[in-house]
């Protein structure tokens, strides 16, 4: 985590943050002047809370030993036991122990495993014809129907359509920022970028992918499943610097929650979330935590493919008026209803996940801006 992150940084209770102690990468000061903390812990000063700090990662969530726990095969991958803070240390071997004896991979519903971080990394940092390239180097003979798909629609998806809505000169937070591929595409002249996820793996990739921060696991994306989920070397084009002053003081990602998210209220001129709200337990606290964390007259600009569990499915019907005929009118409603004016919409923006080289999926994609109410 770099140092100047605790500018935009708050604890839940909306507590000053401070680093209480720290281990700085070596040569991180070297570029741009800015220490990046590998190891280390934030206080704050209002509730006394502490947060680690664990191989650069920040991990600012409501109840850290209940995160380690979950979330112990992204963290284990990378992170030496011994690292952990020592108060959790005990029960993170005995849960550790018991993974490895399990000895499975989760496939779809787990944001900590490899394959899924490998679907993202492909749709975050590949283009179309880098798509093409990655085919055409496994295989001999590729399906001319993905070969289409891929040409007509991976490089109109909704990140393309995103960051073509943010404003030059913004300070920028992005909520689910997965494996950070958005911040590549942010305008020059942005003033800051935050991203914040609750995948620890993720997080690591990303802060990996464009700030070199260490990383100790592996790049891989699937291919033919007969080698396993993900066996294939990923190469990813490196980050071009920006304008003012290069990639290292311009951003960072941290570990948070949706529902709690450690962000400075009404600090930032931009909120993104893609593709993320139809996956929480409670939709509406994204559309609070976005509200809360963006200045009066601020921009919002939301998307998602809207693939709703029928239980969270359930209880939004319940709450929309009579009327709402459509997701896209439901998470548009939602917005509304908490002071914020829909400003411009894509209704189908298409979005290509490539699973391997016999499988794609196309989703359809609901995009809009909203502009806080001042």
């Amino acid at each position: 985590m770099f140092r100047s992150t605790l500018d935009h940084l708050a604890c839940h209770c909306q507590g000053r943050l401070t680093v209480l102690d720290e281990e700085t990468a070596p040569g991180s000061q070297a570029t741009g002047g800015v220490a990046d903390i590998l190891y280390g812990t934030l206080l704050c000063q209002s509730c006394k809370e502490r947060f680690p700090i664990l191989q650069g990662v920040a991990l600012v969530v409501p109840d850290v030993r209940g995160y380690l726990l979950h979330h112990i095969k992204g963290i284990s991958k990378s992170v030496p036991e011994e690292r952990i803070p020592k108060a959790f240390r005990k029960e993170y071997r005995s849960s550790l122990e018991e993974l490895r004896a399990l000895e499975e991979e989760h496939i779809e519903e787990d944001l900590e495993s490899e394959r899924v971080n490998a679907l993202y990394l492909m749709n975050h940092y590949l283009s179309a014809k880098e798509m093409k390239k990655l085919e055409m180097r496994v295989i001999a003979s590729v399906s001319p129907t993905i070969q289409e798909w891929i040409e007509r629609y991976w490089d109109r998806g909704p990140m393309k359509v995103v960051s073509d809505w943010i404003p030059e000169k913004a300070s920028v937070l992005e909520l689910g920022c997965g494996v950070g591929g958005l911040y590549r595409r942010m305008p020059e002249t942005t003033q800051r970028y935050l991203g914040m996820d609750s995948s620890f793996h993720s997080v690591l990739i990303a802060r990996h992918l464009n700030f070199a921060g260490p990383f100790t696991g592996r790049l891989v994306h699937p291919t033919d499943l007969l080698f396993g989920n993900s066996h294939c070397e990923f190469r990813i084009p490196p980050p071009m610097p920006k304008s003012k002053g290069g990639l290292l003081t311009a951003g960072d990602f941290v570990v948070a929650e949706i529902d709690a998210i450690p962000a400075r209220k009404d600090s930032f001129d931009v909120s993104v979330s893609l593709n993320a709200i139809d996956m929480l337990e409670e939709p509406e606290s994204l559309v609070l935590a976005q509200s809360g964390a963006v200045k009066k007259g601020g921009w919002i600009i939301q998307s998602g493919p809207y693939i709703w569990h029928e239980r969270i499915a359930k209880t939004l019907r319940a709450r929309l008026p009579k009327g709402g005929s459509d997701s896209a009118t439901a998470v548009e409603w939602l917005y509304s209803k908490n002071g914020h004016e829909i400003t411009n919409r894509e209704l189908h923006v298409p979005w290509l996940f490539f699973k391997h080289l016999r499988q794609i999926e196309l989703y359809s994609v609901h995009a809009f801006v909203a502009r806080k109410g001042s």
